[in-house]
């Protein structure tokens, strides 16, 4: 009796082996562990898996469901503020006037939809490739200054732009927060074309070395952090006045901290204060006086998306240290 059952028990493992094996077996090397592909309106993610992967985790992915936007609009209340966040087809209001707000999945934020399509559900873009999958427009305002400043251009930025070498350059958005990339634009395609990323970085730590140089140095009894504005379009930071960034000092000597100084880069004008932040190709001097502190100081530039963000939960966009003899 022992032994029958010990059989039968055998022969179901071993089925359940074989399933598994099987199970395996069907899909394809080297993607056990692929991503899951999100989900998002007009089903763009079947085809285009690559731009969906990175437009999950952007900015324009979380626009309405970050944190920080449910903060700073009274739990979504702010009327003014909506559109832009879940704005239905901005093709169909047209590039540089204010969106509407959508009905449906404002969870998923700027989305496909929001940019690509228009009214007659033809998908816009640059390069015009033909499919049978959809309509598609060749559209050559498409990425421009003046599609980004749609929503962008509400807070400044783009006058912003407009006072630098890059005003003249209609791509000036898009050449720095989506850079190209060459690949195959749909999993059907047969050859790669050019595209570009859709991660949308912004105040990012790779953006940030690219776009400000910082340098450090020991000056008797100060210590002189200078930071000049190379490839940044805009103001550091930009947009609304909550967003602020900090260039945090602080000076430690045998593991303690003997000095903190901090100096604020943020636009003040509506507090009755001034606009501090770094202008495009500005050199900015901030010294720090050590008050004959030794040690070394720990130099970073901090991000805020608002003000009230304690220091330990603000982004790190750059961090040195500098050793104080």
């Amino acid at each position: 009796m022992r032994s029958s059952r010990f059989w039968r028990l055998s022969a179901v493992v071993l089925g359940g082996v074989m399933v598994a094996l099987a199970l395996t077996a069907s899909v394809p090397l080297g993607q056990e562990k692929q991503e899951k592909v999100p989900r998002v309106r007009g089903r763009c993610q079947v085809c285009h898996r690559d731009e969906a992967l990175e437009w999950s985790k952007s900015a324009h992915a979380k626009a309405w469901t970050s944190e920080t936007f449910a903060q700073t609009t009274n739990n979504r209340q702010q009327k003014e503020c909506l559109h832009c966040h879940a704005p239905d087809r901005i093709l169909e209001t047209g590039f540089g006037k204010e969106p509407t707000l959508r009905a449906e999945m404002v969870e998923l934020g700027v989305d496909c939809v929001a940019c690509h399509q228009d009214a007659n559900e033809a998908q816009h873009g640059r390069l015009g490739t033909k499919t049978d999958a959809h309509a598609v427009v060749k559209n050559d305002k498409f990425g421009s200054v003046e599609m980004c400043g749609t929503c962008h251009a509400k807070f400044g930025t783009v006058e912003e732009l407009k006072q630098t070498k890059w005003a003249s350059d209609p791509d000036a958005c898009v050449t720095c927060h989506m850079p190209k990339v060459t690949r195959k634009i749909a999993v059907t395609s047969e050859k790669e074309l050019p595209a570009h990323v859709h991660t949308f970085l912004g105040a990012d730590p790779e953006m940030f070395k690219k776009g400000v140089k910082v340098e450090t140095s020991v000056s008797g009894d100060n210590l002189v952090v200078k930071l000049t504005s190379v490839e940044v379009g805009h103001n550091f930071p930009t947009g609304i006045d909550h967003v602020v960034a900090v260039v945090d000092v602080r000076v430690v000597s045998g593991g303690q901290e003997v000095l903190t100084h901090q100096t604020l880069l943020a636009d003040d004008r509506a507090r009755g204060g001034s606009d501090t932040r770094l202008k495009p190709s500005e050199t900015r001097k901030i010294t720090v006086p050590l008050q004959g502190k030794k040690g070394e100081a720990v130099v970073r530039i901090l991000h805020k998306y608002t003000r009230e963000v304690p220091d330990e939960k603000a982004k790190v966009l750059f961090e040195t240290k500098v050793p104080i003899p």
